[in-house]
């Protein structure tokens, strides 16, 4: 069976995991209350076909019931424990020495099978509001330069969500490619964007400069503030650099990883 031994912990992820993963996710989601697909489609960030395929395995097995086009916890989930047990092995990565403080997103990124509620499950969603009208758009590019062996990273950008909003994220390819080696989140808490990219299995890192990611934003109005690279802890997060052997890269100055606009166009 197909499977992810993530280099730092040591914990396998294979395609019963995911399984299992998706099944806690849908069964938290309706345990307060029913919920339609589109709301469930919502909070789980599953594809259309892989929720309808695990609602109906869930219906098969008697742990969810659907009535009226809603869907509905029947008794406590069996798959919360594992669900539990699974987030207790990600968070005694964040102990260990030689990683430090902060990488928690790494660690998901390595590990998880989820897809944007990486985050969400973490942090308590904001309220939504009416945002004003977007008057324009520019792309700015998130790159590396000059690393070592670089097989894993995640980076935290800061913005004024007044001024402006994030539309699209594109994956840069240096390292990380494709769900689940390459994540975002916007979702967890103001004027923030987590970004992180991994390398997967017993290899080298990379070497050298490349691109990590583009992002375009779109802005309300004139003379917004620039998206910067946040400097020192946010959310309890860490912009860090890990190399292939899961020690971090040191940052040693403004120029290792950098933000800049680039010529407008959509990312």
């Amino acid at each position: 069976m197909p499977q992810i031994t993530c280099p730092n912990c040591g914990m396998t992820i294979n395609l019963e995991n995911r399984k299992r993963i998706d099944f806690n996710l849908i069964a938290d989601a309706a345990k307060k209350q029913p919920k339609t697909f589109t709301e469930l489609l919502h909070i789980t960030k599953l594809s259309r076909k892989t929720l309808s395929l695990r609602l109906k395995e869930l219906c098969e097995k008697g742990t969810l019931v659907k009535d009226a086009g809603m869907y509905r916890l029947n008794g406590p989930s069996e798959y919360e424990n594992n669900g539990k047990n699974l987030a207790k092995g990600f968070l005694r990565v964040s102990h260990d020495k030689r990683i430090g403080k902060g990488l928690m997103l790494i660690a998901f990124l390595l590990c998880s099978s989820a897809s944007g509620y990486v985050l969400a499950a973490f942090i308590a969603p904001k309220e939504t509001y009416q945002q004003p009208v977007i008057t324009g758009n520019f792309t700015i590019a998130l790159d590396v330069n000059n690393v070592k062996d670089l097989y894993a990273w995640q980076v935290i950008i800061t913005f004024n969500s007044s001024e402006l909003k994030v539309m699209k994220i594109t994956l840069g390819g240096f390292v990380g490619d494709d769900f689940p080696f390459f994540l975002n989140a916007t979702d967890v808490g103001g004027d923030t964007l987590f970004l992180g990219g991994s390398l997967c299995g017993d290899i080298s890192g990379k070497n050298g400069s490349g691109r990590l990611a583009t992002i375009l934003f779109g802005y309300f109005a004139d003379g917004y503030e620039e998206p910067r690279i946040a400097s020192g802890e946010k959310w309890c997060f860490n912009n860090v650099l890990l190399n292939s052997h899961g020690f971090i890269i040191p940052l040693e100055n403004s120029t290792t990883v950098t933000l800049a606009t680039i010529e407008n166009c959509e990312a």
